[in-house]
């Protein structure tokens, strides 16, 4: 939420170790610079009656890691009917301070791809390469301006959420720690009907659907204010609503999953909040 008051959101994060100030600054500069392109339609929904069912969000655990930083190209196996996802370059840092594991992904659509889809693949790649380097370049900064007198902390890894006839999710996942640990994520969707990039605005033909959902987010968070930033005495911190351009990915069953980030809308307790939204709530919306 753009209107948080600062000064509250520092007061909640305050629940745990502060975390290395790059960190958070990195990923925002990062999502905010990738290179964008003028895309020329809208995504369209489609039902997934054969959907891969959507993972779960877990804890990170980084790996054991070499000394020194490594490129490779790593397939891994095919996933769904039309792309495959292979391990496009690996960073890895074994360091008792500072360690790291930053595993890229690359989509590569199949042969026979409309010129489309294959120009969505290439920029989200693109994008994926773009924020990763900006991201290790300067995580190696911060250690080297740290030391030994600190302790810091990166894992970048991928999840294919989605990969049917229909529709294409991947998750990018990135962990930051120092004392404690954040997660944040960022979602990669390609409407394969039209071949292109989608964004959770695409699927409907007005703006009501923010309203529609938000409301349903907020009852959800009223059955468990506890765990939310939900009607409290400090309005500024309090849940209204969700940004057009929020994360998102499908449920098996068609409804939306609509994800935050840590301290998004709930203390750092809480973790990455998930609210299932079921379809009836945003189906009069759709295009």
């Amino acid at each position: 939420m753009n209107n948080l008051d600062e000064t509250l959101k520092q007061m909640a994060r305050e629940e745990q170790d502060a975390v290395p100030a790059w960190a958070s600054q990195c990923v925002e500069d990062a999502l905010s610079n990738l290179p964008r392109r003028k895309r020329k339609g809208h995504g369209i929904l489609r039902v997934f009656g054969t959907a891969v069912a959507a993972c779960l969000l877990v804890a990170v655990a980084l790996p054991n890691c070499s000394a020194q930083a490594a490129d490779r190209l790593q397939s891994l196996p095919v996933v769904g009917p039309l792309f495959e996802v292979v391990t496009f370059r690996t960073y890895a840092r074994e360091d008792e301070h500072h360690p790291a594991q930053v595993e890229v992904p690359e989509i590569i659509a199949p042969a026979g791809s409309t010129p489309q889809m294959q120009e969505s693949v290439e920029q989200v790649n693109l994008d994926i390469q773009t924020m990763t380097d900006m991201l290790t370049r300067q995580f190696e900064q911060d250690a080297e301006a740290i030391g030994e007198e600190g302790y810091t902390e990166l894992d970048v890894r991928s999840e294919v959420v989605t990969n049917t006839e229909d529709w294409f999710t991947l998750r990018l996942q990135v962990y930051w720690g120092g004392g404690s640990g954040n997660v944040s994520y960022r979602y990669y969707h390609i409407d394969k009907s039209t071949g292109e990039i989608a964004k959770l605005s695409d699927l409907f033909a007005s703006e009501d659907y923010i309203d529609a959902i938000s409301r349903e987010i907020q009852r959800q968070m009223r059955e468990a204010p506890e765990l939310y930033w939900i009607d409290t005495e400090y309005e500024g911190l309090n849940f209204t609503s969700i940004q057009p351009d929020q994360n998102f990915y499908f449920a098996e069953n068609g409804d939306i999953i609509i994800a935050f980030d840590e301290y998004e809308v709930a203390p750092g307790s809480t973790g990455c909040p998930t609210f299932q939204i079921p379809r009836a709530v945003f189906e009069a919306y759709l295009k």
